[in-house]
């Protein structure tokens, strides 16, 4: 059986400098069809930096 995309999903939000997955969260695609962007901390640089969506392994 096929089953249907969920409308909740788990995204995984990487470090634009070092490229390094630190957080994962949820987004609901039918009200956010772009791709998220949030300033996080990141532990290896040590400072804040901009975090992207990525797809969880």
């Amino acid at each position: 059986m096929a089953s249907k995309k969920q409308v909740v999903e788990t995204i995984a939000l990487a470090c634009s400098e070092c490229k390094r997955r630190n957080y994962t969260t949820t987004k609901n695609r039918k009200t956010m069809q772009e791709k998220l962007e949030l300033m996080k901390y990141c532990k290896w640089d040590r400072k804040h930096t901009l975090h992207k969506e990525t797809k969880v392994k």
